[in-house]
């Protein structure tokens, strides 16, 4: 009897056990189910990509460029003198105007014209015992003929008329290259311009070579730019030169061509293109402005140009630019485009681009090709509602 009743005790108390353990073993699959979603949920979130993207508006007219470009004075020399010594004469300041053969600094002559004097007096010297050497010589040339001298006093007196023209040449070369020196200690002004720098002060003792002063040439002024490499076939059909100055609103100036360079810009790769400014239009314009450059290429029938936010362009392994469109599929793929000039405004490029593409602006070195995106809705111009 009391067997019967324990073990009917022992079965109620595994029965309770076991039914507190079903709900434990029920929570670690739901756990565990629940984790598999979040880890899915992840990757897909993963998967697809969120960008801003623009749609690209209507390209700009292939036969109207437009370039950055900065203003140069047309001649701007670091003059120097070609001898060393103590300034005694700086005339003029930064700014001020000076004429073409105007006396620019002086150099203390003294020691030069010191020179100069004892060169001089080296060469009358030796011009003199030229001039008795040469008597000599022409005495026994005679002598020698009639045989009325010996030739090794022929020789003799040969060699010493040779030696005395040798070293008047000599004197003569030496006193000429101090007299350039006597000369070299005044400095000329070699056009018409304005100091642009002054860095000497007068009285300074200056070296050979040394920067005193930096003229610059406004009478004409030059604008320069670069132009990528496959505009530069074309140049032979550039019209119609403009240009603008941010400082100068509301000014166009008109230019004609100079010149193009041979050798690209190692920063950029673009070639540079120089234009003069009408003389009559310069009265306002300074080195070193910035300016715009606008002129048409007549007969082009290249592609399009689109003007894209500088954040757009990506460059790959191979150094080739693209950027990233937007599909239909919201998938995106790389169009590869070439830069065609700079602005305020962005990029220029052309390549296979059209009208209404979706042009991810940001979020571009991130992505893949063919990887699934979502756009983002364009930023809030207001902080109404607190959405900034």
């Amino acid at each position: 009897m009391n067997k019967t009743k324990t073990l009917k005790q022992e079965i109620m108390i595994w029965g309770l056990a076991l039914a507190l353990m079903i709900p434990g073993i029920a929570g670690c699959e739901n756990a565990g189910a629940v984790a598999d979603t979040e880890d899915s949920a992840a990757i897909a979130a993963e998967a697809i990509r969120p960008v801003r993207a623009i749609r690209l508006e209507k390209p700009m007219g292939a036969s109207v460029r437009s370039f950055p470009g900065r203003a140069k004075a047309v001649r701007e020399v670091n003059l120097a003198f070609r001898v060393a010594g103590p300034l005694v004469e700086l005339n003029g300041d930064t700014g001020d105007k000076v004429t073409k053969g105007d006396l620019v600094a002086r150099i203390d002559p003294r020691d030069f014209s010191v020179q100069v004097k004892t060169l001089e007096a080296n060469l009358n010297a030796s011009q003199a015992q030229v001039t008795e050497s040469k008597l000599q010589y022409a005495r026994y040339t005679n002598l020698i003929k009639e045989n009325a001298a010996a030739k090794a006093t022929y020789d003799q007196v040969k060699a010493a008329f040779e030696m005395a023209d040798a070293r008047a040449k000599a004197d003569k070369k030496n006193l000429e290259a101090a007299r350039n020196a006597l000369g070299d200690t005044i400095l000329i002004a070699p056009f018409t311009g304005y100091i642009n720098r002054k860095l000497v002060e007068n009285y300074e003792t200056v070296s050979l070579g040394q920067v005193i002063v930096s003229l610059t040439d406004l009478s004409s002024m030059e604008v320069e730019i670069g132009i990528p490499e496959d505009l530069i076939s074309q140049t032979g059909r550039f019209n119609d030169y403009s240009c603008e100055f941010e400082s100068i609103p509301g000014k166009k100036f008109t230019a004609v061509l100079k010149e193009v360079g041979k050798n690209p810009n190692l920063s950029n790769q673009t070639y540079p293109l120089s234009l003069i400014l009408n003389p009559e239009e310069i009265f306002a314009v300074r080195p070193g402005m910035s300016a715009r450059v606008t002129f048409t290429i007549a007969g082009e029938d290249q592609e399009a140009y689109f003007q894209v936010p500088a954040q757009s362009i990506v460059n790959d392994d191979q150094h080739k630019t693209f950027v990233w469109i937007v599909g239909v599929n919201k998938k995106v793929h790389k169009r590869y485009v070439k830069t065609a000039g700079f602005s305020n405004s962005g990029v220029e490029v052309r390549g296979k681009l059209n009208a209404g593409d979706w042009l991810v602006t940001a979020g571009a070195s991130f992505l893949k090709e063919g990887q699934t995106t979502r756009i983002l809705p364009a930023a809030a111009t207001t902080n109404v509602g607190n959405a900034l």
